[in-house]
């Protein structure tokens, strides 16, 4: 049986997709999750995770990570997606099991949740080869001098707001923390760590902190004072 939790921020989204696997003979859904707190709640009781790019207070990729920390047998996929193949990729780099396209139906979603479920994935060909192109690209990076020269480029593209919120994530603050400590919202700090993820090309909040570390950048240098 596979234990389905849904996670997208329309509760319409949801009960239309609980109805649709409703039908479906060896799928149960266990709940519906809005905001990320409701599922974390709900984990421990199921195998599959069915989400959006995003719940109500975070994005995928950062939910990702701490299911990957807490519940790594559990198997995420992403509902919704552009066929972009960088965009598709970002996900699977970040943990997902699998993804369904806006433009696939609910027979394609049940093929890829039983795939899922039993260690496979089904990807297009053009993921495929994003996928090997990056494969590629990581095989260049040789020599540790290649891939910090590589990482100085991308440290260098960060604003100075965004230098000074990976210089506290560094320091192992929350988006509250660092809100605090700069005196913005929370929800401003969330955009920043977003963009700083993007820039960087990293999954989450610790190989942020590690391309700092590694390009040996005082942290405190980053933070105004």
């Amino acid at each position: 049986m596979i234990r389905i939790l849904l996670g997208h921020p329309s509760r319409l989204v949801c009960d239309s997709l609980r109805t649709a696997l409703d039908n479906v003979d060896d799928v149960y859904v266990v709940g519906c999750a809005t905001r990320a707190e409701e599922l974390h709640f709900l984990l421990p009781h199921g195998n599959v995770v069915l989400m959006g790019t995003e719940l109500e207070d975070a994005s995928a990729l950062d939910i990702m990570n701490e299911i990957r920390q807490t519940q790594p047998q559990l198997k995420v996929l992403i509902i919704g997606l552009d066929d972009n193949p960088d965009v598709i990729l970002r996900h699977i780099e970040a943990g997902a099991a699998g993804y369904i396209l806006q433009d696939e139906s609910i027979v394609d979603m049940v093929e890829k949740l039983h795939a899922a479920s039993e260690e496979k994935a089904i990807i297009s060909p053009s993921v495929a080869a994003a996928m090997m192109d990056r494969l590629a690209h990581l095989a260049n990076l040789d020599t540790p001098l290649a891939y910090l020269e590589a990482r100085e480029v991308q440290l260098n593209e960060l604003t100075s707001r965004e230098e000074e919120v990976l210089g506290l994530i560094n320091e192992g603050l929350s988006n509250q923390e660092i809100a605090d400590r700069l005196y913005i919202e929370c929800g401003t700090v969330k955009n920043h760590v977003h963009k700083i993820l993007k820039k960087l090309d990293v999954n989450n909040r610790q190989e942020a902190a590690y391309v700092l570390q590694s390009n040996h950048r005082p942290a405190s240098a980053m933070v105004s004072a």
